[in-house]
């Protein structure tokens, strides 16, 4: 595991979505076409979902965790020592739970290390 990608999950499972989507973007861009660019684009999108939640944004939020769990599914159940599987299964439950009209009181997931 990267010393960005340890810094990004730190940062995301302190509610800093921006600063997690800025670290893992540093990592992606050297490898955007490499196979681990998927799985960098997925933590991102749903860190960036976290954030348009934050700002009830809810397109955004939707948008956002929709692509990054589409991004992230190939890699299920864990990749380069991160547990993907309750990730995914978060943000499918969000999903769920934004088609309402009202809006939904959710707990933001945390990143869990194998």
């Amino acid at each position: 595991m990267t010393a960005g990608l340890t810094r990004g999950i730190d940062l995301f499972n302190n509610g800093r979505y921006w600063d997690a989507h800025e670290a893992w973007e540093h990592e992606w861009m050297p490898d955007r076409q490499g196979p681990d660019a998927g799985f960098y684009k997925g933590l991102i999108q749903v860190a960036a979902g976290c954030l348009h939640y934050g700002r009830q944004n809810r397109r955004g939020a939707v948008n956002k965790w929709r692509t990054g769990a589409d991004y992230l599914r190939p890699y299920l159940p864990a990749h380069q020592g991160v547990v993907l599987a309750p990730l995914v299964e978060a943000v499918d439950q969000f999903l769920a739970a934004m088609k309402p009209r009202e809006w939904p009181e959710l707990t933001m997931p945390r990143i869990v290390q194998e």
